[in-house]
């Protein structure tokens, strides 16, 4: 259907979408941008990879529970509410929020170490500045998942929220265990084609790395005991190999 032939309204509405995600992802990259600057001045301790792979995916989503961080959101007794500060892992003694607690002796919801490397990676490293960011959990309890990304802090002041664009989580309405819905949705709302997208999942409850290559030809690695670093660089390492021979078949 033409944009002539399409109602106004549905062309207002498809418009207004367009424009409002756009703003979003130019609020993204400006904040990463900002953080870049930061870290060449004040962070430059922290080391980056030796090796940027080329081409970079256009969107990395990860899995949440048993890949980014630990427990599970289902183990928890109630919704995180308590931050939980500490070392950042910057090299410079800097303390920002790294957890999140249900009641000062519950347990506490952190990041695995190679989980905060990769995204620490991401937010300093100008290589990775337009690279976008997305999640996708199967979680029972969104609103835990959605109390750690406000909270749990990257870089002091920059937040998983803070760097994540695009964001599915749960297993209820147009979701459903299967991560192809939360992909789905996602796709719909980047437009950013599934052959641009890498996936790090744990795949200990069912292989989601295989269910989204086959269906979507999305790139995936699994990340089995919460994300290793050395996961983070292999993925890269798939998503480059892919895209270089489905440049050559093209």
């Amino acid at each position: 259907m033409s944009f002539l032939a399409m109602p106004a309204n549905s062309f207002t509405k498809q418009s207004m979408s367009r424009i409002l995600v756009s703003k979003e992802i130019k609020m993204v990259k400006s904040k990463r941008t900002s953080m870049i600057s930061r870290s060449k001045s004040e962070i430059s301790s922290v080391s980056h990879s030796a090796e940027v792979l080329k081409p970079l995916p256009s969107l990395i989503v990860f899995d949440l529970d048993d890949c980014l961080w630990t427990p599970e959101m289902y183990t928890l007794p109630s919704k995180p509410s308590i931050p939980v500060r500490g070392d950042l892992g910057l090299g410079n003694g800097e303390q920002g929020v790294i957890g999140m607690k249900c009641s000062p002796s519950g347990p506490t919801v952190k990041l695995f170490d190679g989980a905060r490397r990769a995204l620490r990676e991401i937010a300093t490293n100008p290589h990775y500045k337009e690279v976008l960011l997305g999640v996708a959990s199967s979680s029972e309890e969104p609103s835990f998942s959605q109390a750690c990304l406000e909270n749990i802090e990257i870089l002091p002041g920059l937040t998983l929220r803070g760097m994540i664009l695009y964001d599915q989580i749960g297993r209820t309405g147009k979701l459903s265990p299967r991560k192809t819905t939360h992909f789905r949705l996602i796709h719909q709302e980047s437009n950013i084609p599934y052959e641009e997208m890498l996936f790090f999942d744990d795949c200990n409850w069912g292989d989601h790395v295989g269910d989204l290559a086959q269906t979507f030809g999305v790139v995936g690695q699994r990340t089995p005991n919460g994300m290793q670093f050395h996961e983070f660089e292999e993925g890269l390492r798939k998503y480059q190999k892919v895209a270089e021979e489905r440049k050559v078949t093209g």
